[in-house]
């Protein structure tokens, strides 16, 4: 799958997405409305902007109308959906795509991408605990966690002659 140019990072200024989906709602007369969930899993929408220089921009346009042939074929791409930076599959949204070019060297690219969130890869039991670690230890969970990596990777790593 191809992947976005190297250093080309999307700027956490201009960095947002849209909800999921998937809920559905029905008015119920004379009573409250009833939701229910149509469907669990989904792409989301993500807004995107790369600031790029002269050389950089020419390595887009490439990249853009050569190896994904305009977002219609699906490339690699770093984005935080929750939790933290990492790689998801991405497609252009058709119609999304606007290049600016600043008074300065910069070209400002932006454009909407559709991709599904990393919070898929965890199961509803693993949601829970996390939000369950979270009520016990608030902000220190961070903490707890990174010295219980510490505590795996290092402190019991005894060898024992």
């Amino acid at each position: 799958m191809p992947t976005l140019p190297n250093g080309f990072i999307p700027t956490v200024a201009a960095y947002s997405h849209d909800g999921p989906g998937g809920v559905i709602r029905t008015d119920v007369a004379g009573g409250a409305a009833r939701y229910g969930l149509d469907w669990d899993r989904g792409p989301q929408k993500y807004n995107v902007t790369l600031v790029l220089d002269k050389l950089e921009f020419s390595v887009w346009i490439a990249f853009f109308h050569h190896v994904i042939k305009k977002g219609a074929i699906t490339f690699d791409m770093p984005l935080d959906s929750g939790f933290g930076t990492e790689t998801h599959a991405c497609n252009i949204m058709p119609g999304s795509y606007s290049a600016t070019r600043t008074e300065g060297i910069a070209i400002i690219v932006a454009f909407v991408v559709e991709a599904e969130s990393t919070a898929y890869a965890f199961s509803d039991i693993d949601g829970q605990n996390m939000v369950d670690l979270y009520n016990l230890y608030g902000a220190g969970s961070l903490d707890l966690l990174a010295r219980l990596a510490l505590y795996a990777t290092v402190d019991s790593n005894v060898l024992a002659f």
